[in-house]
């Protein structure tokens, strides 16, 4: 079976991160008609076919349904999932992108992937392998922390002025939402981004000194950073009203930024774009 030609099938298009794949794509040239756009969000989607794009409501772990999609595409962009399941979803699409010989898979990664080190990037790290194994042509993009992430965290330091964290001295080099989608769009139209997997770092390295400096200047008051204990960022967490199973989450994520996960791998990411990467204030006031 042979794919269409140039039509492109975009798995998490609803997310924070596939609305600007979405936008990038368009915006280096590939027609909105010629774009299949996939997510849950039904209002999202609305909205998408309103501007254009062709769109489906597909439940990932629908094998069958996932297969018949990919078949009508020659190109597969992969943004990875967040469910609980995901790793069968990402191998489902796998499989049907080889049985229908489609022509290239995006799969978005994350950083140091291939280190089993970080438990974070398991289903990650067996994606690519299945990917890789799977003889389709693929890119793969690890990208890093995600700036925008921190905005969430914000609404403490806002009151408070301090930006609490079980993360030590760690540095990240975070991106952007909108330099990442950018650069998967690169290389969805350019050449020469086969069987490659690029790790996708910002420019620099920050300290959560830095990045309260940032929050300092987007809050208009002084943030300051204080380092605590996972212990006693647990106890800080339950005391607020947060569940527990949550509260444990959210400290054995800072506890993994502290192991050096999300520090700088390279330049890939800014020899992509062309340009240095977004920085922490501009990154903390996007939409």
């Amino acid at each position: 079976m042979t794919a269409p030609e140039a039509s492109t099938l975009v798995f998490g298009a609803t997310g924070a991160l596939g609305r600007h794949v979405l936008d990038a794509l368009v915006a280096r040239g590939i027609s909105p008609e010629t774009i299949t756009a996939v997510g849950r969000n039904q209002l999202r989607l609305g909205e998408l076919a309103s501007a254009g794009f062709s769109t489906a409501a597909v439940d990932l772990s629908d094998s069958v349904g996932v297969a018949e999609l990919v078949a009508r595409h020659s190109d597969i962009v992969l943004i990875s999932g967040s469910d609980p399941n995901r790793l069968a979803q990402h191998e489902s699409v796998i499989e049907a992108a080889k049985n229908a010989n489609v022509r290239h898979v995006y799969y978005t990664s994350g950083v140091r992937a291939d280190d089993d080190r970080f438990e974070i990037n398991a289903d990650h790290r067996a994606t690519e392998e299945a990917l890789t194994a799977s003889g389709v042509t693929y890119t793969i993009l690890r990208n890093t922390w995600y700036i925008e992430n921190y905005i969430q965290a914000l609404a403490g330091p806002r009151f408070t002025g301090v930006l609490a964290a079980a993360t030590g001295d760690a540095v990240v080099a975070a991106a952007s939402r909108k330099d990442l989608a950018e650069a998967l769009a690169i290389v969805v139209t350019t050449d020469g981004h086969g069987n490659v997997t690029y790790s996708l770092s910002g420019d620099t390295n920050f300290t959560y000194a830095d990045i309260a400096e940032a929050m300092s200047v987007v809050l208009e008051r002084e943030v300051t950073y204080q380092p605590v204990t996972p212990e006693e960022l647990q106890v800080a967490l339950i005391n607020s009203g947060m569940d527990g199973e949550l509260a444990s989450f959210l400290v054995s994520l800072d506890e993994t930024i502290a192991a050096g996960v999300f520090a700088r791998v390279g330049d890939d990411l800014s020899r992509l774009l062309g340009r240095p990467t977004t920085g922490l204030v501009e990154g903390l006031t996007a939409e």
